[in-house]
């Protein structure tokens, strides 16, 4: 939504106001990211123990009152709370938004629910960032924080439109347990875990140093980049993300993991473009189009996943994928400026932009290029459809088949299906000897 882009404008504005070298920057950025990987674990687990909708609202009312305070006192010691903060809170709505969609879709819709929700947030996103850009020009950066604490309040409203299939709960295993399984369901499945790895080094090296060299490289020659080019720069990334979104509900590829990989090659171009000297026109144009690559990737691995893994250990597979794609961020935000200045911009520049090649290696990996495919238990490789040396028994011990085509298995009622809106139950097996919740 437009506040999630709003935010993080005013925050940066606010911060070079008193720190025009941008030293803060980094350093506050990277708390958000400090809090998503510290409580992404958890936020996975309760989305999948609670109402997803009201893990959501929750979330959203917490937003509302964290970024009030922020706006009240915009210190850079409360604006670094705020930001810690908010991202603990994105760690519980991000999981459950994820699984939620998986709950209220069949899974022949997966991919065209992910694409208009990516595209939904994306037009939010446009429209944030020239809000943002408009409100810190206009106005100053506290206007700014308390136009995204009203869109907060807005989304925690809407939310109450969301109509879940009520699910069954029944007693769970310990929390450390839950985690285990969720961890479980990624290592079983080698190609998910390159995945995982290889977006955690494109987040370290080339996406996070981008997010802390833009303004800083735009500071000099446009003297009050967040004035305008570092607002439209992010409307451009969203854009293009918006355009990847349409364009990924269009496609059925053969080979989504070779999609999935190539669509993070775009984002390589990006360090390119902060390379002195500054041409807006071509830093717009290199974040169009890393826009549209990144979402392309996103969508065909979030179909992915909600086709391979269960639908009650969803939320927590998501909340694994955040906690390690952005679990090395912080390092990158925080050292990209004092590892600019010893080596010098354009060899820190060029280093990080060698590293969107990564991805290609990845596509070496079997079952990447199809996503499909699992560890069998007896040490071999198999099928998702249960093809492989397990005789078409799920890895959990059940019977449920898994499909491997098309992204869904039809509405058969397979374990890898979101739980039909008619059963009434989000976790389709009895646990044996489950106890409660520790």
């Amino acid at each position: 939504m437009a506040s999630d882009h709003v935010f993080p404008i005013a925050v940066v504005t606010a911060l070079l106001a008193g720190d025009p070298d941008g030293s803060a920057i980094g350093v506050v950025l990277a708390g958000r990211l400090v809090a998503l990987v510290s409580f992404a674990v958890f936020g996975g687990v309760w989305a999948d123990r609670l109402p997803r909708r009201l893990v959501m609202a929750v979330s959203q009312c917490a937003l509302l009152l964290i970024v009030a305070v922020a706006a009240l006192w915009p210190s850079p010691a409360v604006l670094g709370v705020a930001v810690f903060l908010a991202g603990g809170t994105e760690a519980f709505f991000r999981p459950a938004f994820q699984a939620c969609l998986a709950s209220v879709l069949p899974g022949d819709l997966h991919r065209t629910g992910v694409g208009l929700t990516s595209t939904s947030w994306r037009i939010g996103a446009v429209a944030g960032s020239v809000i943002g850009a408009l409100a810190v020009t206009l106005l100053n950066p506290r206007a700014a924080l308390w136009l995204a604490a009203a869109g907060f309040a807005a989304g925690a409203l809407l939310l109450r439109r969301v109509h879940e299939p009520p699910a069954a709960h029944a007693l769970r295993l310990p929390v450390s347990v839950e985690i285990r399984e969720g961890v479980a369901e990624v290592s079983r499945r080698p190609w998910m875990a390159v995945v995982i790895s290889v977006t955690a080094l494109h987040q370290t090296f080339i996406v996070a140093p981008a997010q802390v060299l833009l303004p800083v490289s735009t500071a000099s020659p446009y003297r009050s980049p967040l004035d305008g080019m570092y607002g439209l720069t992010l409307a451009a990334l969203s854009l293009g993300g918006l355009i990847g979104a349409v364009a990924a509900m269009r496609l059925s590829p053969r080979r989504p993991g070779l999609v999935a990989m190539v669509g993070l090659l775009p984002y390589g171009l990006v360090p390119l473009a902060l390379m002195e000297p500054i041409v807006p026109g071509r830093v717009f144009a290199c974040y169009l189009l890393a826009g549209i690559g990144l979402e392309i990737s996103a969508i065909e691995w979030i179909v992915g996943m909600l086709r391979a893994v269960r639908p009650d250990r969803q939320a927590r597979v998501a909340s694994l994928e955040w906690m390690a794609a952005l679990s090395m961020s912080p390092f990158g935000l925080a050292l990209a400026v004092p590892l600019s200045e010893a080596l010098g911009p354009g060899l820190f520049l060029s280093a990080s932009a060698a590293t969107a090649l990564l991805p290609l290696l990845a596509l070496l990996v079997p079952g990447l290029l199809l996503f499909d495919g699992e560890r069998s238990p007896h040490g071999g490789s198999g099928r998702a459809d249960g093809s492989g040396g397990d005789g078409g028994t799920a890895p959990d011990g059940g019977t449920g088949v898994r499909s491997g085509s098309g992204g869904s298995s039809g509405g058969s009622g397979s374990a890898s299906d979101p739980a039909d809106p008619g059963s009434g139950s989000r976790t389709s097996r009895t646990r044996r000897g489950a106890s409660p919740a520790s």
